[in-house]
């Protein structure tokens, strides 16, 4: 392994995990044109009733209100197992793995676009209505996405530790996409296992996760970073016509997160102390409280 290697690209990947650094880079947005599907003619996000996503894996449990919970970059949908406890048998939730991640199958397309593609067809498909959207980092990016752009399918939008848009040039993408995508064995394992424990202060509860992450696509991780830091969202949240909350970690990309949202019609964010990147593992309780009330406050139409 080169030493120098998995410490330098530490800080830079718990920067691109968090989704919270200001849109100061060139960023571009991709268009609907870049998702391969167009080509195949129709309307990409329509579906029949059987429709079967590629970009991401679904476990379904409970019943009652539906609601969509997107995981970050590399982990599996289990990272949401206290949430959906806590949501009870009140809620459907429907539980996402991503393409490529956690020993899912890699697809060959950029995964953010495709993931916004076949979840707006996922929620016509199961004829789902106004479901709550919740995304923690590299998820909270697609939440952004999919509410700006498919306002009329979403309830609620909550947003756990992410911004819409990365900081970065095209140079630094590419190079953090190489990083990750060439990485040998030992230092892709190192280097995962590294970052992700420290986004938490309760590392019982980050072992298992850091082990699925260690299963992902080493491409399917790199690309991922590489299409988060060439689009940017800020200028399309303003269409975002849900309320939204933000439940940021206590760090400093607080101003960050706050100046990307602010165009936002109808939303709030809440520093939850001393709390971490996972911060429902950091602070359970002031998580709970501050889900608990939005979802209050934003009843069941």
């Amino acid at each position: 392994m080169r030493p120098g290697l998995v410490v330098g690209a530490v800080p830079r990947l718990v920067a691109a995990l968090a989704l919270v650094a200001c849109a100061s880079g060139k960023t571009s947005e991709r268009s609907d044109e870049d998702v391969p599907h167009r080509a195949r003619g129709g309307d990409p996000f329509g579906a029949a009733a059987d429709f079967k996503p590629v970009a991401f894996h679904v476990d379904v449990k409970g019943h009652g209100r539906p609601v969509v919970m997107i995981p970050g970059l590399g982990c599996p949908g289990e990272v949401w197992d206290d949430v959906v406890a806590h949501l009870g048998d009140d809620y459907e939730s429907h539980v996402l793995t991503l393409a490529g991640f956690a020993g899912q199958d890699a697809i060959d397309e950029p995964l953010s676009a495709a993931v916004r593609r076949d979840l707006t067809r996922y929620i016509r498909s199961r004829q789902l209505r106004d479901p709550i959207i919740v995304g923690h980092s590299m998820g909270g990016f697609i939440a952004y996405w999919i509410a700006s752009y498919h306002p009329e399918l979403v309830g609620p939008v909550i947003v756990v530790d992410a911004g819409p848009a990365l900081s970065g040039d095209l140079d630094e993408a590419k190079a953090l996409r190489a990083r990750w995508k060439y990485a040998d064995d030992d230092e892709f394992a190192a280097g995962m296992r590294a970052a992700f424990m420290s986004m938490t202060s309760v590392a019982r509860k980050m072992a298992p996760v850091a082990n699925a992450v260690v299963r992902s696509d080493r491409r399917a991780i790199g690309d991922a970073i590489y299409e988060m830091m060439t689009t940017d969202l800020t200028d399309k949240v303003k269409d975002i016509t849900a309320p939204v909350l933000v439940i940021a970690a206590d760090g400093g990309f607080q101003g960050r997160i706050r100046a990307q949202i602010e165009t936002i019609p109808d939303h709030v964010m809440i520093v939850v102390p001393h709390a971490r990147h996972f911060v429902w593992y950091d602070d359970p309780d002031g998580f709970f409280k501050a889900l608990d009330k939005f979802l209050d406050d934003h009843p069941a139409k």
